[in-house]
């Protein structure tokens, strides 16, 4: 009897508390490797007038940082940021609702249209700007033929820095993707009780979309908020493929000036420590932001 109670100890033991550490091992490992290490590396060449050949170089303390505070540059890059960031939410982020609270509406088609959603996230972000660079094309293209048609001037759309950072977010107000999706399998998840109760209640239509749905789904898009948040000030691909940080800058964000301190200027401490800045930034705001999500629940 002892040694089958040890035998299920024993047992029990490795299913329950070894186990799931070795299964989770590896996954670990490469979290700490791949991304934690990363950042302790950066943090430390941000202190170092770094050396590829001779690493890690002279060590210079905050100098990196008090010269970077120093370059316009660098502050223009944070305004550019926060502009496309401001955009994007007020542009793009409220029409993947929309979308799921109309797909949820329908009765016949639903996953057609759903699967129709998707496919924008399927297009490589690659073709999509080289798309969207065609439409903006001065002369011959569709915007301002569009623009013409209604006895309006021509604009230098992408040339132009009053309008660089419109044409860049304005492709997202097509929506689509996985977010809608999301939206819609959360507000298929709100009990049917809840919204049968509504319509008895006369809460129907729009009524019934700001004080039943909503409310239900206000989690989904807490999270959907913060990854849009933390996307959009480390914006870099669409940027740098439609204007490459320009024109005289305008289109310059975080991300690009830090791309360019490592691949231009081959500054690897400023790059480094133009990272560390940006990193502390966006987890201030999400901090910021979840502290409103857990105040409002309370």
């Amino acid at each position: 009897m002892r040694k089958q109670a040890k035998k299920a100890d024993s047992g029990y033991f490795f299913r329950q508390k070894l186990a799931p550490w070795l299964l989770l091992a590896i996954p670990m490992f490469f979290t700490l490797w791949l991304k934690y290490y990363p950042i302790l590396k950066a943090i430390f060449i941000s202190f170092f007038n770094y050396d590829p050949i001779n690493q890690p170089g002279v060590f210079v303390g905050l100098k990196n940082y008090i010269t970077m505070f120093q370059t316009s540059y660098y502050w223009e890059a944070w305004k550019n940021s926060f502009i496309f960031l401001f955009l994007q939410l007020i542009m793009t982020f409220f029409i993947p609702i929309l979308q799921a609270l109309f797909l949820n509406e329908l009765r016949r088609m639903k996953s057609i249209v759903s699967t129709m959603y998707l496919l924008p996230a399927l297009v490589p972000t690659t073709i999509n700007v080289i798309v969207w660079r065609w439409v903006w094309h001065p002369d011959y293209g569709v915007a301002n033929q569009i623009v013409k048609f209604f006895g309006g001037t021509p604009q230098t759309w992408l040339s132009d820095p009053n309008l660089v950072k419109f044409c860049i977010i304005f492709p997202g107000i097509i929506g689509g993707g996985i977010s809608v999706l999301l939206y819609l399998a959360a507000i298929q998840n709100v009990s049917p009780d809840i919204m049968e109760s509504a319509s008895l209640d006369g809460c129907t239509g729009w009524k019934r979309i700001f004080y039943i749905t909503l409310p239900n789904i206000r989690y989904i898009i807490f999270i959907q908020l913060v990854i849009a948040v933390s996307t959009a000030m480390q914006m870099l691909d669409a940027p740098y493929m439609f204007a490459a940080g320009g024109p005289s800058g305008a289109s310059t964000t975080q991300g690009i000036f830090i791309y360019n301190s490592f691949n231009k200027d081959f500054n690897y401490g400023r790059g480094s420590a133009a990272s560390v800045i940006l990193m502390f930034v966006v987890m201030v705001m999400t901090m910021i932001q979840m502290h409103f999500e857990n105040a409002e629940k309370e």
